[in-house]
């Protein structure tokens, strides 16, 4: 049985719009309630306390969430593109 061949494009295209879509779930959370990266945060690491660490989360401005999520279109178009290119290399085209 053979696989249709993925096209750089689509799969560059669906990894940047899966990668939006999460981003933008982020900056939601965070919108909506600013303690819950940290506490989420403090859940993986096993209960430590990262308070310390991260300082006072600020005013959430849309316009930075807009470039933000351009960034990681950007960059996860780039990763899925360069994916598919490797994929197919280490498969022999087949």
């Amino acid at each position: 049985m053979t696989r249709p061949r993925q096209s750089p494009l689509s799969c560059g295209l669906s990894l940047s719009v899966t990668a939006v879509l999460l981003y933008l779930a982020c900056a939601l959370i965070v919108a909506w309630s600013p303690g819950a990266l940290a506490a989420g945060l403090g859940l993986v690491v096993h209960g430590l306390s990262l308070s310390g660490l991260t300082p006072a989360v600020g005013e959430l401005r849309w316009s930075a969430v807009l470039i933000g999520s351009l960034a990681i279109a950007g960059y996860a178009f780039v990763a899925g593109a360069l994916f598919t290119i490797v994929n197919r290399l280490i498969r022999g085209n087949r």
